[in-house]
């Protein structure tokens, strides 16, 4: 590898006497609408769309219509496809979605609240407890106390010859002898 292509990847510099490349960007195909013989219109993400300005205005003019149409017949205000529940503007389904999506607001907005309110604290050194440890007066075990039987003396074993429990009975020795 070359030095200088080395030292710029690590200081994040360009070389010197570095010529970037030239953007050629694409022309843009005709519009997929039929008899339509304008060039794309440009996305946002540098891409293009499938049609050009006027048609996806068209279209999107048309959408418009319709739902109202449809909404004008009783369909929900949010999607104009379902019917709406009695006494109410939104369908069933879009009443859950915008409930859901408020509550969801509701909590960002809490949990920004609560960011800034952290942030705006001045600094400060951290005092280390036992909750960074993972313990808290509601899960630590108690301490160990010594009972009586840590303190009292063992007590002595029985003498071998007195267990006779632990000598079979069919056992009269011969294992031991060669013959």
């Amino acid at each position: 590898m070359e030095l200088s292509t080395l030292i710029a990847q690590w200081s994040g510099k360009l070389p010197p006497g570095f010529v970037p490349q030239a953007v050629l960007r694409e022309e843009p195909e005709e519009c997929s609408q039929p008899r339509c013989r304008r060039k794309r219109a440009p996305n946002p993400d540098g891409g293009w769309y499938a049609s050009c300005q006027p048609c996806l205005d068209r279209r999107a003019a048309s959408c418009r219509r319709r739902r109202a149409a449809l909404v004008a017949k009783g369909g929900c205000r949010r999607c104009a496809y379902r019917k709406r529940a009695a006494g109410d503007f939104l369908c069933e389904r879009c009443r859950e979605d915008r409930d859901i999506e408020r509550g969801q607001k509701r909590q960002d907005a809490l949990d920004a609240a609560v960011i800034d309110e952290f942030a705006a604290k001045p600094d400060k050194a951290h005092e280390p407890s036992n909750l960074d440890c993972g313990i808290s007066p509601w899960n630590a075990r108690p301490k160990p106390q010594a009972t009586a039987a840590y303190w009292s003396p063992l007590p002595d074993p029985e003498p071998r010859e007195e267990r006779e429990w632990a000598k079979s009975i069919y056992d009269n020795g011969r294992r031991f002898n060669r013959y």
